[in-house]
Formats: C-alpha cells, structure tokens, sequence
C-alpha cells in the first residue's frame, strides 16, 4: 500500500455471524490486492476463534492473530459494561507497540476500493472516520436530540472553544489515525467511562472518537473506499449460504466467486421490496429477506 508500516484491524469474536462478516471483508481485500503489494502491511484480528480464519486454505492474507477470551473481554467492557467500550481497549492494547498508520474496522465492512490513498493520508497524520452523520446540534435525528439534550445539560467543557453539541457525529464503525495519536483514544476512553453512565447509549463511544479525533484535526470520509453496512444484518444469510456452497474450495476461487456478492445489488433488492410492499405487509412489519442463491447459476 505504501512504504511505511500499516495495519488494518479487526475485532471478531462471539458469534458465528460475525466471523461471516470478517470473512467477506477480508475476502473484498484480497480482491483489490495481490500478496505481494500487501508486503508492508499486517491484517490484525482480536478474536476468540483463530482457527476459523486458518481454516481457509491457501489465504494468502498477511494474517496475525491476538487470542481474546471472555475473561478479557469482560475486563474490556470495564465497570460500566459497554460492549462498545471493548474497541478503545483494543486499540490501546495494539498500539501500546507498534508505530504506523491503523485502519481499524468493524467486522460489518466492505473494501470497495483500494486502500493506498486512505494510509497514506493517515501517514501524512490524517484521522478517518466512516461517514459524518450529522451536527448533534442540528437533531438530525430522535438520538441526536437525545445527546445534545444531555450535552447542553452535563456541563462539560468547550473544546478548542467550542460545545460539545456543535461537533458532527461520525460513524466510528471505520477508523484511520497513525499511532502518534495514540492520546487520542486515552481521551476517548476517559470521556466514555465518564458519560456512558450518565447517557447509557451505544453513541456515546462514537461520540467521543469524533470529539476527539476532530479537537485534533479535520477528519476525513473513509465512504469512498468503504461500505460499512451496520444497518443490512440480513446479508448474513447470504455469506453462509455461499461459505457453505464453496466450503471445499480454496482462498483464490472464495475471492473470485465471491465477486458475485454485490453489496449495492442487495441494497437495492430491498430498497425495491421495501417500496413496492403492499399496505398489509406495512401495518404486518413484512421484512425483506434474501432470496436463496443459486450459486452455480450465477457462475454460469
């Protein structure tokens, strides 16, 4: 990707839903990638499963694994119980030693583009984030209104001169900073562990990288490059299917057949579904569902 050192990071554990996720987005790297142009960068994965990646034959991926267990995990979460709370002590435990640019990202992504542009801004001292999702003081959304109700309230101090309900809101389900800005997730630690108490909702570690991470600097979209589909769970269906139609062949065919798997493609399946729904299926709640793949027609 580009000469200095990087590290792109996952977070995989529990449930076998989520090894289907980090499966495909390695998948979608490997197709934007040959091996060796990955020479200077390390795909981490935290995961209480290693053998579920090193089970794919012939990945040719530069995998490293860091073993977690559910006594770490449950350190992690720390006294206010915050699954989220378990990614800032991960990045902390992975760059309390290394020194380069880290992509960290949620098992629930795809790689659409590569990545050569992104590391090295983030080498040049750029902080990424998925997507901006809105100023909190605009209330963009019921949430947002919720936060900055209890921001405008909480007292807490300006940054850099400004409220804390004047910052945007980014999604924090992608994030691109270089280890020399390791003191901003101690920050985002602190302000997590102080407030999550106090507003017990799962934006609240989000909210606190984009704080952080713009009282340091612009923050930058890494959209262009990567699909984060928090809100598309329904596609797990479809990656079991196909890991279980290939489940005999080797990385290299996974990586070509798994072309046939357009995230867009299935978006748009149940953007159509969802508008064309009839007035019963409305008021019924009628969810979209993925229809069974005939894998070896769509080769064909």
């Amino acid at each position: 990707m580009n000469q200095q050192k990087s590290y792109i990071v996952f977070q995989c554990y529990g449930n076998e839903s989520v090894f289907l996720e980090c499966t495909f987005a390695l998948l979608s790297l490997s197709r934007l990638y040959k091996p060796e142009e990955l020479s200077n960068t390390e795909v981490w994965i935290y995961t209480d499963n290693p053998g579920w990646f090193k089970g794919f034959k012939g990945c040719n991926l530069p995998l490293h694994y860091q073993v977690i267990d559910k006594e770490k995990i449950k350190q992690w979460r720390g006294a206010i119980d915050f699954v989220h709370r378990v990614k800032i002590e991960l990045l902390l435990h992975f760059t309390k030693d290394k020194a380069g640019s880290v992509l960290y990202c949620d098992t629930d992504i795809i790689f659409t583009h590569r990545l050569d542009k992104v590391c090295q801004g983030v080498g040049a001292g750029n902080l990424y984030m998925h997507m901006m999702e809105g100023k909190v003081s605009d209330k963009g959304n019921p949430l947002l209104t919720k936060l900055c109700k209890y921001l405008q309230g909480a007292g807490l101090p300006a940054i850099n001169g400004k409220h804390l309900y004047d910052f945007n809101m980014w999604n924090a389900g992608v994030l691109g900073f270089h280890t020399n800005y390791r003191q901003l997730l101690e920050d985002a630690l602190k302000f997590t562990d102080e407030n999550f108490p106090k507003f017990p909702k799962h934006i609240i570690e989000q909210f606190a990288f984009s704080v952080h991470f713009q009282s340091a600097g612009e923050v930058k979209a890494a959209l262009p490059y990567i699909i984060h589909y928090w809100n598309f769970k329904e596609v797990r269906g479809v990656f079991a299917s196909f890991l279980q139609h290939f489940k005999d062949a080797d990385w290299d065919t996974l990586v070509r057949h798994s072309s046939m798997l357009q995230m867009y493609d299935l978006l748009l399946e149940k953007t159509r579904f969802l508008y064309n729904r009839s007035l019963t299926d409305k008021l019924l709640g009628k969810q979209w569902q993925p229809a069974d793949r005939d894998w070896d027609s769509f080769m064909e």
